[in-house]
């Protein structure tokens, strides 16, 4: 199992929610607002940054995986002035 984080820009939540749903991926956590700044313009919530992120997290196996790289990689390039990243570890479920 991989945990998968993906921090995205407010302005592409839409398409991210209609990309994951076309792709039957409906399990994830998500926390809202979050700020801060990484490779695009700072998204703090504030009067001189407004626009805020958003961070999901996913708990997935190998093709959902692959499904969730393939939605990153394409809004990436739709939407090259936006910020996403993605990042993966190995996830073990307590029992």
């Amino acid at each position: 199992m991989k945990r998968i984080e993906i921090i995205i820009s407010r302005a592409l939540d839409e398409e991210f929610i209609e990309l994951l749903e076309t792709h039957d991926i409906n399990q994830f956590t998500a926390i809202n607002p979050v700020t801060g700044k990484g490779c695009s313009l700072p998204k703090m919530g504030d009067d001189v940054w407004p626009q805020t992120n958003k961070l999901y997290i996913f708990y997935v196996e190998e093709k959902q995986k692959e499904l969730l790289s393939i939605i990153v990689n394409k809004l990436r390039v739709e939407f090259p002035d936006e910020g996403i990243s993605a990042f993966i570890v190995d996830a073990v479920e307590l029992q």
